[in-house]
């Protein structure tokens, strides 16, 4: 039986963004910050010669401390480093929002979706319905990153990071997929595969989908 169109209607909006993978480069890794010409106050300047982000951080926001955005961007980087994704869009984010017309927004908007990658791919006892949505709202961040800046040097960097984040996300509604079968819901299971199936082609998830319908539709017979 095939699934009601809903179902689709409710999975389709992930694929939006897929052709900006079209003609990018999907090797190499561009994590040089820009260099400022402001340079950290001492307390922030030592805790970053440490690695220690969560100090740093702290210092930016004594009253001492300067809000250019290069010194900013640097302890945003060591964040990202050290794992402390939550501090890292903090900082992308806030000079974003603050500093629109920076010329280094590309290396903060660069920080902030690696952050948000990060805290999705740290997420994976989340489960399966869950960890979708949130990594499709991951997969809409890094692909506009690439539409609103397709000549950024950090391109590079964040185009492969994209195309593996379409191959997960496939195993994902595939898995969901899965699910729904073993729970009884053939209706759920072959919407969920046909959409795998046209949402993400190439994938190898695409492939095992496109299998199963096909095989769900000579037993039809």
């Amino acid at each position: 039986m095939f699934a009601p169109n809903s179902h689709r209607r409710s999975l389709a909006p992930v694929s939006l963004a897929t052709c900006v993978l079209i003609g990018l480069a999907l090797t190499g890794c561009a994590t040089t910050p820009p260099q400022g010409a402001d340079s950290p106050p001492a307390d922030v300047r030592h805790a970053l010669d440490r690695g220690d982000c969560r100090v740093a951080y702290d210092a930016l926001d004594t009253a001492d401390a300067p809000s250019a955005v290069d010194v900013r961007l640097s302890v945003a980087r060591v964040c990202l480093q050290r794992g402390e994704f939550t501090r890292t869009r903090n900082l992308a984010d806030a000079i974003l929002e603050d500093h629109p017309n920076h010329p280094d927004t590309d290396y903060a908007a660069y920080l902030g979706a690696l952050a948000q990658l990060g805290t999705w791919n740290r997420a994976t006892a989340m489960p399966p319905q869950q960890r979708s949505e949130q990594g499709r709202q991951v997969f809409l961040r890094l692909a506009a990153f690439l539409n609103d800046y397709p000549m950024s040097e950090y391109t590079e960097s964040l185009a492969p990071r994209l195309a593996r984040l379409r191959e997960n996300l496939a195993d994902i509604e595939l898995q969901i997929a899965d699910q729904a079968a073993a729970a009884g819901h053939q209706e759920e299971a072959r919407a969920r595969a046909e959409y795998v199936r046209d949402y993400y082609p190439g994938t190898s998830a695409a492939r095992k989908a496109a299998d199963r319908l096909q095989g769900d539709a000579g037993t039809d017979r």
